[in-house]
C-alpha cells in the first residue's frame, strides 16, 4: 500500500540515465499485468535517446494543437507549449510507449494495467514515471509509425515518461471518500 499511495506523476528529471536492467525490470513487473482471455496484448516501445525524445514532443505539437481546438479544456495546456524548452516528456531520460494489439478485445484496459504496473515498479525502485496521454495523439502519424516499424494492429495507449528524480517529500494528496453506491 505504500508503494500505491506513494506514487507521483513526477514532471521534473535529474540528467541521469536509467539502466538497461533497471528498464528491463520495469517491463518484466508490466508484463505480469491481468489481461482478458490472458491474450497479453502489449508492445512495448523504450526510447532513451534525447534527440528521439525531443523529435517525439515535437512532432506531438500540432496534434495536440488540433485536440486543444477541438476540445476547450485543454485549452491551459496551450501555455505549457509556448515554453522555451517545452517538452511533452518533462525532459525525462527515458520514454517507454505500452501499445496495445487492436484484435485483443481489452486492449486499451490492458495495457493500462501493465503501465500501471510499471509505474508502481518504478516508484518502488525511485524512479519517477509520468503517464503522458497527449502523445498518444502520434498514434495515426506516418512518420512515428514508420520510424518505429509498428504493424498496423498495434494503438498506442500509454506513453510513460521515466527518469530519477529529487525527491523532496512530495506531499500524499489526499482522495475523497470512495463512491461507493451499493452494497449488496
Amino acid at each position: 500500500m505504500n508503494v500505491i499511495k506513494s506514487r507521483r506523476s513526477i514532471r521534473k528529471y535529474l540528467d541521469k540515465p536509467i539502466p538497461k536492467e533497471i528498464i528491463d525490470k520495469l517491463i518484466e513487473a508490466a508484463k505480469w499485468a491481468p489481461s482478458g482471455m490472458n491474450e497479453q496484448p502489449w508492445g512495448f516501445i523504450v526510447v532513451q535517446d534525447n534527440s528521439l525524445i525531443k523529435e517525439l514532443s515535437d512532432r506531438s505539437i500540432p496534434y495536440i494543437n488540433k485536440m486543444i481546438e477541438e476540445n476547450p479544456k485543454f485549452i491551459g495546456y496551450k501555455k505549457r507549449m509556448k515554453a522555451k524548452d517545452f517538452s511533452i516528456f518533462y525532459h525525462a531520460p527515458c520514454v517507454i510507449i505500452i501499445l496495445g494489439r487492436v484484435e485483443a478485445f481489452f486492449y486499451q484496459n490492458d495495457c493500462a494495467m501493465a503501465a500501471q504496473n510499471l509505474m508502481l515498479a518504478a516508484s518502488s525502485t525511485g524512479i519517477g514515471s509520468c503517464w503522458v496521454g497527449m502523445m498518444s495523439t502520434l498514434d495515426k502519424d506516418k512518420w512515428f509509425r514508420k520510424k518505429f516499424q509498428l504493424p498496423d494492429n498495434y494503438r498506442v495507449v500509454a506513453p510513460i515518461a521515466l527518469g530519477y528524480f529529487e525527491n523532496k517529500d512530495i506531499p500524499v494528496i489526499e482522495r475523497r471518500l470512495p463512491e461507493i453506491l451499493k452494497y449488496f
